[in-house]
């Protein structure tokens, strides 16, 4: 379970440093782009420190963190994939415009970028993940 939460804090941390190597920008850095990320940031790199030196509350850290999280991302993209908005979906569009996308955008559904469907994938699999290392 450590080597998941590990993983995913490390990729998640990329939104911190920013990844680019020449022309591919996987995600960048919310230092200059959007510092409110950190807020997000620090609780996670807190649970994740709490979950490796004392487990027995760190689980329940983690799991209240990635709970938080699928909120969060329900709140700001999972609902535009269930319910489209094109106003939302064209800003969504604009924003990430520069980053790296596995799929390509659409105009009648969100389509998120590479990094954001690799941490919402990363997310599930860690609440998942957690539920089951509690039971």
């Amino acid at each position: 379970m450590t080597w998941l939460v590990a993983i995913s804090f490390l990729f998640y941390s990329l939104n911190v440093t920013g990844f680019r190597v020449g022309n591919f920008i996987l995600v960048t850095s919310c230092l200059k782009d959007e510092p409110v990320d950190l807020v997000f940031w620090v609780p996670y790199a807190a649970a994740v420190v709490t979950f490796v030196f004392v487990p027995h509350i760190g689980q329940w850290i983690l799991l209240g963190i990635f709970l938080f999280f699928h909120i969060i991302c329900f709140s700001s993209t999972y609902r535009y994939w269930l319910w489209p908005n094109e106003k939302k979906i064209a800003s969504y569009n604009h924003y990430f415009s520069h980053t790296h996308h596995i799929i390509k955008p659409r105009n009648d559904v969100l389509i998120p970028d590479t990094f954001h469907i690799t941490i919402f994938s990363m997310f599930l699999v860690n609440l998942i993940a957690i539920l089951i290392y509690i039971i």
